[in-house]
């Protein structure tokens, strides 16, 4: 069951996050994790992924 407060409830999830520098690589679906590895993101996604998420909105695609 998802969390409602958990990042998986977040729009940006449905894409991979960018990778490193900037994100950390995870794929679509699954949560961000510290540039390390070590820790999980719970409750937020790298700005790099919301980024990612809000560009084809920006260009005028969905």
């Amino acid at each position: 069951m998802k969390d409602s407060n958990s990042a998986l409830s977040l729009p940006q999830i449905a894409i991979a996050c960018p990778p490193p520098p900037f994100g950390c690589g995870s794929p679509a679906g699954a949560l961000c994790t510290s540039h390390g590895g070590t820790r999980v993101r719970k409750y937020d996604t790298h700005q790099a992924r919301t980024a990612a998420w809000n560009k084809p909105r920006k260009d005028g695609r969905s």
